[in-house]
């Protein structure tokens, strides 16, 4: 099986969230007098360019890294004209997610303004499989007068911290991999704490595997291990991460995992040599995926090695 270590892209800094862990955030809501809605405007008619990295900030705040990142997508018709940015008043904040071939949409809802915070609520649906790939994006347009503001990013399909450690290994760490049609992440948990709704925190090996379906064999394209510590805020009803304290790789990789994982060091040191479990816990994981997503796929295959059967 593939044992890799951010060995095929350089491992990028995560979405500006606020952390829990050095001060409470507390989400906004509804009815309450302390926040106040932020008027936006979603930008239409725009596609992410082949080859550029998901930015690791939302924030995209010049007309040149806008540019770099995205093209237009002008189709026939008034409604096919992209939409106006002027980055000389305005700013833009965008969800960029990696290629897949499952149906994917995302619907901004609203956005909050709470002291020096923007809580940006959307909702992101992933449907069934396509015959096709995409790259799903969601463009909103702000007046440039929140541009200094923190943003937090809450996706309200999330209201459970699993779903959440699911979302953020998917959405934000499998797009920094060679891209396939499917991202399947895999969380081998040594430890939980969650008695602090505002820090809850996950001790472990966390996977990604990004595979094509060719025939009736899901390929696996890319992947790789990000062991560390990961903290999650809880807010009113949504759970987001906020941070990944992340093992280091080279001669820092065991005095980082020691200084993270801590008195769950030995644990982790079990799990993470354990590949014969890894792999049954794998199967069982794609097992499911394929299930509830209505693949085809009867085996799956790691480079150079032979293809399993997924019983």
């Amino acid at each position: 099986m593939i044992k890799m270590k951010k060995i095929l892209f350089v491992f990028a800094a995560m979405i500006a969230l606020a952390a829990c862990g050095n001060k409470q955030v507390v989400a906004p809501a509804e009815g309450d007098g302390a926040s106040n809605e932020v008027a936006f405007e979603v930008a239409k008619n725009y596609f992410f360019k082949n080859g550029q990295e998901i930015p690791s900030s939302p924030k995209i705040t010049t007309a040149e890294e806008f540019g770099k990142l995205f093209g237009m997508a002008t189709t026939m018709g008034e409604d096919g004209k992209p939409t106006p940015i002027d980055f000389t008043k305005q700013f833009v904040l965008a969800i960029v997610l990696p290629v897949t071939n499952l149906g994917t949409e995302i619907t901004p809802d609203r956005l909050e303004e709470k002291g020096d915070t923007l809580f940006y609520f959307y909702d992101a649906k992933v449907g069934e499989a396509q015959s096709y790939s995409t790259q799903p994006i969601s463009l909103v347009i702000l007046d440039k007068k929140y541009i200094d503001k923190e943003v937090v990013m809450i996706n309200e399909q999330v209201k459970d911290y699993y779903v959440a450690l699911e979302r953020y290994l998917t959405e934000q760490i499998a797009g920094h991999y060679a891209p396939g049609e499917y991202t399947v992440p895999l969380s081998d948990i040594v430890a939980v704490n969650d008695e602090d709704s505002t820090d809850i925190r996950l001790w472990g090996d966390f996977w990604v595997y990004n595979y094509k379906q060719v025939g009736d064999t899901l390929k696996c394209v890319s992947g790789g291990s990000h062991p560390g510590l990961i903290h999650i805020c809880k807010t009113d009803e949504n759970f987001y991460v906020s941070r990944f304290d992340q093992v280091e790789d080279g001669s820092r990789y065991l005095p980082s995992a020691k200084q993270i994982f801590g008195e769950y060091f030995e644990s982790f040191q079990l799990h993470h040599s354990d590949a014969d479990n890894r792999e049954v816990e794998r199967a069982d994981v794609l097992r499911i995926f394929v299930r509830d997503h209505g693949l085809t796929a009867t085996m799956y295959q790691d480079y150079g090695w032979p293809a399993k059967e997924l019983k």
